[in-house]
């Protein structure tokens, strides 16, 4: 007969209420059980989509298997630590034992359909069944699979007031197993030994029941077919809108899953699907979280255009970028399933856009997967053997982004951009991208760095300079540190200008009288767009709010202790005008009022920099 036990810890460690893996899901513990169970799901699908369940219900405490037995334990628990005095283990027995003497038991069974079910329910190790029920940190997924730590089992966990979950499977090897599992705490039994404060309701020696326990009474696993089924005994959130976090959190976490229709999940009534999509994102305009609506405007727009490569020879990756003034300038990380790792930032400060990168390849989903942390939420190259070749496949990734929105900016046309609201930092006639699918590799060659004292010029803080942090953001570091012997380390090499002689009023026609004071121009508006960082070639726009005649540009490139002369090669107008350049100044040039200037320049400078911009001249 099936019963309750909790074996010996064979008078060795003590288990407390702070277990550690409950502890990773007890901070979000609706968004991390539906993420963990639709993974888990995804990763036993047997071909097509796969199908989840979430279903809550009550039962009386009668109809808990072993709930006698259970509540004994809990009294023994509350005995055993009741002279410690920190409250949290006391608090934990007295809610459950509240809510396991009441007349009704919260209840929540999660089911999934086409997977294989748990499998190796009558070996001992290494099984679908066991990793699931009776190990701890043990995982044995490879390839794209998800989990890799074994610690999401404990998610359904911290969800239950009683910390104990009941397990049901069907496989398709037609094996029918079922078993309790109770994660409670160190507490002494009646033969006066301490256990282990794990506990399993099934039979001797801890085996599970070889049939099936349907304990939702208008469901029955065999009848449905192969896959698993979670019941959450003493579900903690099953309130009113129970539901409305759940689909939230699936919505963010599997957007792409639902899209490519490999995830079909309902919850109570409600269907996430594809279909069901344009509904949802309605519904729940107000609550969705990460990004989500902006995602699926990604997926859905005419205009995204889609990028695809073989990544470093590891795998494809796919890249889908919409550029639209609403977006907010980040790209979901999915991997193979279409689970979202993250929401990469540090792309762009300029361009308004969204993103979504598909990671298809076997070979680098198997890499990434090994720098997931445990919560699958971010890379960590420290977690590698190599972290040096980690950081550098990230940075790939990274790059590729970065290359492929500069790509789409400067291909597309004036046109198209301006109702998005980017054609005001285009040229009208830009030139092709030489370097845009270009992959950035390590090199063995040693290469000789001249690094050349430069002349500091004092910031001149003056509200007309340009948006430094968004030059920044689009590199996702700063442009290079200065110390205080004035010399620049961003790896590119800065020519000294000199200093700067005294001019004559327009030398270029034949003046010989003192220049006028010329008064400084203030902006409407100032942008500079990096056209192409290794040969030094900038775009800026400049908006000015007065109309001015013979006037000039004065270019400084800008660092935390001061700015820098910018050491301009050449300068033209869009149109193709060349325009004189001397020491930083951008000469002969005419300004009217609201009517954007468009400059090409090149600099010498090799890497990407912020630019101070300031305009001079005689006043019309």
């Amino acid at each position: 007969m099936a019963q309750w036990k909790f074996p010996s810890n064979g008078h060795g460690e003590i288990k407390g209420i702070g277990d550690s893996g409950l502890e990773t899901f007890r901070g979000t513990p609706i968004k991390s059980l539906a993420r963990e169970i639709c993974q888990n799901s995804l990763d036993a699908g047997t071909g097509g989509t796969v199908k989840v369940e979430f279903s809550a219900f009550s039962l009386s405490p009668s109809q808990i298997p072993g709930s006698s037995e259970l509540r004994r334990v809990f009294d023994k628990c509350m005995e055993f630590w009741k002279n410690q005095k920190s409250k949290k283990t006391k608090d934990f027995f007295d809610e459950a034992i509240e809510k396991i003497n009441d007349y009704k038991v919260n209840m929540l069974r999660i089911s999934d359909f086409n997977t294989t079910g748990l499998r190796g329910s009558k070996k001992e190790l290494n099984t679908d069944w066991t990793n699931l029920t009776k190990s701890s940190g043990v995982s044995d997924k490879g390839g794209t699979a998800g989990g890799s730590f074994g610690i999401g089992k404990f998610a359904p966990y911290a969800c239950s007031s009683f910390s104990t979950v009941y397990y049901n499977t069907y496989d398709n090897e037609e094996v029918v197993a079922s078993q309790g599992v109770s994660r409670l705490v160190t507490f002494r039994d009646d033969d006066g030994e301490t256990t282990q404060g794990i506990g399993y309701f099934g039979n001797e020696r801890n085996t599970p029941v070889y049939e099936s326990i349907d304990l939702d009474p208008h469901f029955s696993r065999v009848e449905a077919g192969y896959g698993t089924d979670i019941y959450i005994a003493g579900y903690r959130f099953s309130g009113e809108d129970w539901k409305d976090d759940i689909i939230i959190s699936i919505i963010d976490d599997f957007l792409g899953s639902i899209w490519n229709e490999r995830l079909i999940v309902h919850v109570g009534e409600q269907v996430i699907s594809k279909g069901t999509l344009p509904e949802l994102m309605s519904i729940y305009a107000d609550q969705i979280t990460g990004y989500a609506d902006k995602y699926y405007r990604v997926l859905t727009s005419d205009k995204t255009e889609w990028f695809e490569t073989d990544f470093m020879n590891y795998g494809i990756i796919k890249l889908g970028l919409l550029i639209d003034r609403e977006m907010h300038r980040k790209v979901a990380m999915l991997r193979k399933t279409g689970m979202k790792i993250m929401d990469r930032g540090n792309i762009s400060g300029y361009i308004p856009f969204g993103g979504i990168m598909l990671i298809e390849g076997e070979r680098i989903n198997t890499i990434l997967r090994k720098l997931e942390n445990p919560q699958h939420t971010k890379w960590e190259p420290e977690r590698s053997n190599n972290p040096i070749m980690a950081k550098n496949i990230i940075k790939g990734l990274n790059d590729y982004i970065k290359d492929c929105l500069e790509k789409l900016a400067q291909q597309s046309a004036d046109e198209q951009l301006d109702a998005e609201g980017v054609g005001e930092y285009l040229p009208d006639d830009a030139d092709d991208v030489k370097e845009g699918g270009k992959e950035e590799t390590i090199s063995n060659k040693v290469k000789e760095i001249e690094i050349t004292r430069v002349k500091r010029k004092p910031n001149a803080g003056s509200e007309t300079r340009g948006d430094k942090n968004e030059e920044e953001d689009l590199t996702g570091k700063s442009d290079g540190d200065v110390d205080d012997s004035g010399y620049n380390h961003g790896g590119g090499k800065i020519v000294n200008p000199g200093p700067r002689p005294p001019e004559p009023a327009a030398p270029h026609l034949g003046g010989s009288e003192p220049m006028p004071s010329f008064k400084e121009i203030k902006a409407e508006k100032i942008r500079v767009v990096c056209e192409n960082k290794s040969e030094g070639k900038y775009i800026i726009m400049f908006v000015p709010q007065t109309s001015v005649s013979n006037g000039y540009l004065e270019i400084f490139l800008t660092a935390e202790s001061g700015n820098y002369t910018a050491p301009i090669v050449s300068a033209a107008l869009v149109s193709g005008k060349a325009l004189h350049v001397s020491d930083g100044l951008i000469k002969e040039l005419d300004f009217i009022k609201d009517v954007p200037v468009r400059i090409n320049i090149k600099i010498g400078y090799s890497d990407y920099c912020s630019m101070e911009v300031k305009a001079y001249g005689n006043k019309i």
